[in-house]
């Protein structure tokens, strides 16, 4: 299978980026229902996504073979992409039960929200940051890789000829 952790990884950062900007925007008009429901549903929405771009990099990790010094920097991604994921569902989870089970309309719960959806928006940036790290700094998945740490290369199952860099 190929790696569709690069196609999957931006929907849970604007998903939940959105469910957060819609959290505030509850706590600042309250009587608006519809933008609370907004919110609950791109929790949800972004934390499946989460799910998604979580497992298919460890998927990817486990197939792509890793240049020189990265292998800390991915161990790092992984740590920060695990707790943000696990946040945003057990977030979404808690937001379906205040909207659908205990139908709570309190500020104080909407404030408590806002306030766990920014935190999550601050996990998730550490684990997007740490990611762009990883293609950027490190090129990891982009990049041609040496044959200077254990394990197959890309070059081993592919003979095709390379340009030079």
């Amino acid at each position: 299978m190929p790696n569709v952790h690069p196609l999957l990884v931006h929907f849970p950062l604007t998903l939940l980026v959105g469910a957060v900007v819609a959290d505030l925007l509850h706590v600042a008009w309250p009587s608006r229902s519809q933008v609370r429901e907004a919110a609950t549903w791109l929790y949800c929405m972004g934390a499946l996504a989460a799910m998604a771009a979580y497992f298919s990099g460890l998927e990817a990790a486990g197939s792509l073979s890793l240049p020189a010094g990265s292998r800390t920097a991915v161990g790092e991604h992984f740590f920060w992409a695990e707790r943000t994921t696990w946040f945003y569902a057990f977030l979404a989870s808690f937001r379906m039960c205040v909207s659908y089970i205990w139908r709570s309309t309190r500020r104080s719960v909407a404030v408590c929200s806002s306030l766990a959806g920014l935190t999550g928006a601050v996990l998730l940036l550490i684990a997007a940051e740490r990611g762009g790290q990883l293609v950027f700094g490190h090129g990891v998945g982009v990049r041609p890789v040496a044959a200077s740490e254990p394990g197959w290369t890309m070059e081993q199952i592919d003979d095709r000829p390379r340009p030079a860099p």
